[in-house]
């Protein structure tokens, strides 16, 4: 599994941890918990947003797309 597949479980997971697979949530807290650094974070919220897995909504706040919705539970 990629960094980036496990990132997107670790939003997930956070996200759920609200109730809301939708839920805003601190990508940087997500990153912190995997050992990502905060440029590699900036380069892979980047690579994601672009293919529409996660939705940026200021530089720390992201939430997942129903597409990265979809790709996460098809990791399951």
């Amino acid at each position: 599994m990629t960094s980036d597949e496990k990132l997107m479980l670790k939003f997930y997971e956070l996200a759920m941890q609200k109730g809301d697979p939708f839920k805003p949530i601190h990508a940087m807290k997500a990153a912190k918990l995997m050992g990502i650094k905060e440029t590699a974070l900036k380069t892979i919220l980047k690579s994601l947003a672009q293919a529409n897995f996660v939705k940026k909504i200021d530089d720390v706040m992201i939430c997942l797309t129903e597409r990265g919705h979809d790709f996460v539970l098809g990791l399951s």
